[in-house]
């Protein structure tokens, strides 16, 4: 009974003074990409460079439709998820031709998640007829 007391108390300390308070790491949405003049044509992926895009949580918005485009005010559109490990991504075509937001929302948490921070970029991609 005494070394189950001793080994609950060790491993309460460790849970307790093993989780550290940490500031929010600044975020950084700063993408660039292989498109000359964010011009596209239909049926043809593109490559998002990620040299400077930092956050605990990474995602990007085609603007494709409704349901993946970014809004703020929106907090059920959740966007696809991609690794901060990664230093470029290639996205996959539009298929029709036509004006998409293309976004990257990068975003960090600290403090216990007190403190969130967020930073975003958007352009607007051009799709043309092949």
């Amino acid at each position: 009974m005494k070394r189950t007391y001793i080994l609950s108390t060790l491993i309460m300390l460790m849970v307790a003074f093993g989780c550290n308070k940490e500031d929010a790491i600044t975020p950084s949405a700063d993408f660039t990409t292989n498109l000359q003049n964010n011009t596209l044509k239909k049926g043809k992926p593109f490559t998002i460079y990620l040299d400077h895009v930092q956050g605990d949580f990474l995602v990007y918005f085609k603007g494709s439709s409704e349901e993946n485009t970014y809004d703020a005010g929106d907090p059920t559109r959740l966007g696809t998820p991609f690794s901060s490990d990664l230093d470029s991504l290639v996205i996959s075509a539009y298929n029709s031709p036509g004006e998409y937001v293309f976004t990257v929302v990068a975003s960090s948490s600290g403090n216990w998640a007190k403190d969130y921070l967020q930073d975003k970029k958007s352009i607007t991609i051009n799709v043309e007829d092949e």
